[in-house]
């Protein structure tokens, strides 16, 4: 009887221990507190040149000088310039524009907008929770883009831009969140994109024991954002196996109910001039229309979506009695548009390269995606319902990828708020 206790009290011990999430305090390098809104960044490809030209002129502190210093010239060898990264930040600690936590630290991180506030802990993440499946992913990475940025990562010698994690409730760790937040953060300012932005520090030993054995009891977290940074920290890792901080990469994580999935809605050329009666014929083969109007029509359900025309808006639904869509991608909706909409219609079949589409996340708007027709830059926009998050984890949870250009996640996160120095 003892040797079946033991044994099961083992089982129990290896299977705690074979599925918990492994994050990791470390010491973070912050902004001078009265310029964090002019040091940290948004990412670099959400601004147009012109805005990065006229920032890093009137910002000489602003995290983009160090990275992208080597703009709009790039007459350095590539290796050269991450060099010079390197060199341009250890440069900024030591003006003062950058100082390093006292203690080992976790950062609760809060962005706020009109319309959402977003919450999570920003720690490192063990690759080898990545190496082990724990970290799942829904997306293709190139390898030619990992090895790139993990000779960035190995070159610069930190990393400034946290992945976006997100796991299922705990709702020890929501507490603790929730009483951290309750008071005054260490870093408080507003961007003039509208964001507000807040930061914690929090090093307390029984707070940072919980939240470290919170994660322990979560078996998986997806990845939302950042799948080439997690691969390329992941052969950073590998690569100096004795290393530690190469070991963890930073990460903001964030429960699934904090972050917004949008739609990625469809812009495409009407190259075959169709009518709108021969795109209603031919919608009809697979679809059902619901109604039509001179107004903006969005989609209310999954496997709903609006089409427009020729200041026309239509919306329609799939009719499953015509189309049964079998298989977990198959029964997507942004698979749907292009099996039964892209491709047998306006015969566009590679999403990834051919110039005749292109995509709008929906947090713009569908006023956006009418204004980009109606300025005649393309010729039809498609809309779908955002896909879930239950969809997204039961892709990467079959290991399975989504279709491109399937999802926009919130919030997208600054870079330089937090740096984690290897």
């Amino acid at each position: 009887m003892f040797f079946f206790v033991h044994l099961i009290a083992i089982l129990k011990y290896r299977y705690f221990f074979m599925h918990m999430i492994d994050i990791k305090p470390f010491k973070g390098f912050l902004p001078k507190k009265e310029q964090a809104d002019t040091i940290s960044t948004r990412p670099i490809n959400s601004y147009s040149e012109i805005e990065l030209q006229e920032l890093m002129e009137k910002h000489p502190e602003s995290f983009l000088n160090i990275i992208l210093h080597d703009e709009p010239k790039r007459e350095m060898p590539l290796e050269d310039r991450f060099k010079k990264i390197n060199q341009l930040f250890n440069e900024a600690i030591s003006k003062g524009d950058f100082t390093q936590s006292q203690n080992k630290s976790v950062y609760v991180y809060r962005q706020t907008s009109e319309n959402n506030s977003y919450c999570g802990i920003i720690a490192g993440a063990a690759t080898k929770d990545y190496r082990d499946g724990k970290i799942k992913k829904h997306e293709h990475t190139l390898e030619k883009r990992e090895k790139l940025f993990k000779t960035y990562l190995s070159l610069t010698g930190f990393n400034a831009e946290p992945v976006l994690l997100v796991y299922p409730n705990q709702e020890k760790i929501t507490n603790c969140i929730e009483e951290i937040i309750a008071s005054s953060p260490l870093y408080s300012f507003k961007t003039n994109d509208g964001l507000e932005h807040d930061l914690w520090e929090v090093n307390d030993t029984e707070k940072l024991e919980l939240i470290i054995k919170g994660f322990r009891n979560i078996p998986s977290v997806y990845i939302a954002d950042g799948h080439h940074r997690s691969a390329s920290s992941n052969l950073l890792a590998e690569e100096n196996p004795t290393m530690d901080s190469n070991q963890y990469v930073m990460s903001l994580l964030m429960n699934e109910d904090e972050v917004t999935i949008f739609d990625f809605n469809r812009l495409i050329k009407n190259h075959l001039n169709l009518d709108i009666e021969q795109i209603k014929t031919a919608l009809s083969k697979k679809f059902v229309v619901l109604d039509e109007s001179k107004e903006i029509l969005s989609p209310r359900e999954k496997h709903e979506y609006t089409l427009y025309f020729d200041n026309t808006w239509i919306r329609f639904k799939l009719n499953v009695d015509k189309t049964h869509t079998e298989g977990i991608i198959e029964q997507l909706d942004p698979q749907i548009i292009t099996d039964h909409i892209l491709s047998p219609i306006f015969d566009i079949h590679d999403l990834k390269n051919d110039t005749r589409v292109d995509f709008e996340p929906g947090n713009k708007g569908l006023e956006s995606l009418k204004n980009k027709v109606d300025s005649g830059k393309f010729d039809i926009a498609i809309t779908m319902f955002p896909v879930s998050f239950a969809e997204l984890k039961l892709i990467a949870d079959n290991n399975l990828i989504m279709p491109p250009k399937s999802t926009y996640i919130e919030p997208k996160l600054r870079s330089g708020l937090t740096v984690y120095k290897f």
